[in-house]
């Protein structure tokens, strides 16, 4: 939910602090585009809601820091594919988090073999 300013604050902060990567995205309170009837829930919303700014963010991080930094890519990642776009945003490593609950390990396997399938 971050603005594009707020996101150069926080590379400017990882290249200060030397920290040694971000997670980015997690969850999102934004409810743009959603119609389901839960849509006015408070809390944080996940999955595949998150696929396309998670993989916005992603990039943006990426391309502003000059891959100064690892990037952990997270957000709505149901597919081996889904990680693969993660991966060609300028993720160095995913994270699964509601695709690991809804498709169960094997995706796990799915994502590995994918990456190996790119070599």
């Amino acid at each position: 939910d971050l603005t594009d300013e707020q996101l150069l604050d926080i590379i400017e902060i990882i290249e200060t602090t030397k920290i040694d990567g971000v997670i980015a995205t997690n969850t999102t309170i934004s409810r743009e585009g959603i119609s389901s009837e839960n849509k006015k829930e408070m809390g944080g919303l996940s999955g595949k809601p998150l696929t396309e700014r998670a993989k916005e963010v992603i990039r943006f991080l990426s391309e502003k820091s000059n891959k100064a930094f690892p990037i952990i890519g997270v957000g709505g990642i149901h597919s081996a594919n889904d990680a693969l776009e993660k991966l060609d945003a300028g993720a160095s490593l995913v994270q699964l988090y509601t695709g690991f609950i809804y498709e169960g390990p094997v995706l796990i396997k799915q994502i590995n073999k994918a990456i190996l399938n790119r070599k």
